[in-house]
């Protein structure tokens, strides 16, 4: 499954609200676990996703460089 991918505004909104950060603060067997399961996950960057029950769960998040740029299939 791709990771899902924001622009930096979004992800800058997302972080200023404690919604999203840098990989770098996660323990290496989660970014492990989500480069094996994420195609085309940089791994510099996570975000907190609503599910159907309204809990919060950790995801990867690309970050794009431009606002027109489109993830790669």
């Amino acid at each position: 499954m791709p990771a899902s991918t924001v622009t930096r505004s979004e992800f800058e909104r997302l972080a200023h609200r404690g919604l999203a950060g840098d990989a770098p603060v996660l323990e290496s067997a989660a970014a492990e676990r989500w480069r094996a399961e994420h195609s085309g996950w940089r791994g510099r960057h996570w975000t907190y996703v609503e599910d159907e029950s309204g809990v919060l769960r950790l995801q990867p998040l690309n970050v794009s460089r431009t606002a027109g740029r489109r993830p790669a299939a």
